[in-house]
């Protein structure tokens, strides 16, 4: 057996890497540099460092002040902390925060990008080495099971996959996408209404969520499997004004609703685009 490009297959010089790729590579029309197996695996590590590297000089977001009990108390999240509850899930961390871009109300979109190179370096930190793996390697996998918390406590099962083009996480699956986004009144609010949506995405573990997710992708971590919960706030009711931290992705409004006798240097990051 050759593989393509004339690279030859030798069973010593493959056997450890074949198990690996052998089903991808049979359902794969070729795209490089996955038709050769070592660089495609040198490829996958490439990129993990990469993203692993984002967060190497630069501040840390403003957004990760923000506590989930500050945010979400009240009657409006008395569904979202029972489900929390129910998947005895440890306390939510503000991970990413930015305005939502109108494009993301169109459901033909079919998927939600989140993050952005070094917008999403407080994404990966929250994310396992076979995690980060699983969500890079999405031709093979298929992507990271992420169950995602709406605000009134529903549950929506996404993949989270890598756009290498852009560097931007994606939370797919176009049904769950369109339900999500319905449900969460982004398509009435952006598209009907004509309202601004600031985003914020929050990480939590849960032990519950765990079933049928192997070790190599982040089932080991001692806390459980990666959850996330989204909230959406209109920017002008929620009275998030204009002046922007972390790149547009945070104002000073929205911190000091939640710490109103604090203030933030203002951190200055160039934009990314999805």
């Amino acid at each position: 057996m050759t593989f393509p490009l004339g690279d030859p297959c030798s069973e010593a010089r493959y056997s450890s890497i074949l198990p690996y790729l052998y089903d991808y590579y049979l359902a794969s029309p070729d795209p490089p540099p996955r038709n050769s197996p070592e660089k495609w695996l040198s490829t996958v590590a490439a990129w993990k460092a990469e993203l692993r590297a984002f967060g190497s000089g630069h501040a840390l977001a403003n957004y990760l002040k923000l506590r989930f009990d500050d945010v979400c108390r009240g009657d409006n999240f008395t569904a979202l902390r029972a489900g929390l509850a129910a998947l005895g899930a440890t306390a939510p961390s503000s991970v990413y925060a930015r305005k939502l871009p109108a494009a993301q109300a169109d459901l033909r979109h079919g998927r939600l990008s989140i993050g952005g190179k070094h917008l999403g370096r407080h994404i990966t930190e929250a994310l396992t080495d076979g995690e980060l793996d699983t969500i890079i390697d999405d031709g093979r996998t298929g992507g990271l099971d992420v169950a995602v918390l709406g605000r009134d406590g529903r549950r929506y099962g996404f993949k989270c996959v890598y756009a290498e083009d852009t560097g931007f996480y994606r939370l797919t699956g176009a049904a769950e996408y369109e339900r999500f986004m319905a449900d969460s009144g982004v398509v009435r609010d952006v598209v009907e209404d004509g309202k601004e949506l600031f985003m914020e995405l929050w990480a939590f573990r849960s032990p519950a969520l765990r079933e049928g997710v192997g070790a190599g992708a982040g089932g080991d971590h001692p806390e459980g499997a990666l959850g996330m919960v989204i909230l959406f706030f209109d920017l002008d009711a929620d009275g998030l004004g204009d002046e922007l931290f972390d790149d547009d992705s945070i104002t000073i409004k929205q911190l000091m609703r939640h710490y109103p006798k604090e203030s933030y240097p203002k951190e200055s990051e160039e934009a990314a685009a999805n």
